[in-house]
């Protein structure tokens, strides 16, 4: 089996020769100390991963302890974001609620419903439904 691999990696094929998976997987393989981009045919999700793995192993100490704490930085702050966007959307439908309790409680103080059993009703003081 060895040598089978060996045979077909050390085929050596132009890129637009490489008609399948495991053609560009080769051209990639046997390719990759010189590739600074990749080539159009080879812009799959599978291949750039595959790139930034071995730009990332080409690091040296200092590069790498830089990206990963550029790394962690990112992650830090898309958890901050999402949180804040969390804690937004709550804050927004406890607003909405309240909203609604005090459209609620005028359409009630309209029907000359008593403002003490409004106030139970809705939750709202009785302060704030006579200002509505």
């Amino acid at each position: 089996m060895d040598s089978f691999f060996s045979f077909h990696i050390n085929i050596i094929l132009p890129l637009h020769e490489c008609d399948t998976l495991y053609k560009k997987w080769l051209y990639v393989l046997n390719n990759i100390e010189i590739m600074e981009r990749l080539p159009q045919e080879l812009n799959n999700q599978i291949f750039r991963k595959l790139k930034s793995i071995v730009e990332v192993e080409r690091m040296t100490p200092d590069q790498r302890l830089e990206y990963e704490l550029s790394l962690s930085v990112e992650r830090d702050l898309s958890a901050v974001l999402d949180t804040s966007f969390e804690d937004g959307m709550e804050k927004g439908k406890a607003e909405g609620k309240i909203e609604e309790q005090r459209l609620i409680a005028a359409n009630l103080k309209k029907q000359g419903i008593n403002i003490e059993t409004i106030a139970q009703c809705t939750g709202l003081s009785v302060e704030e439904i006579n200002g509505l």
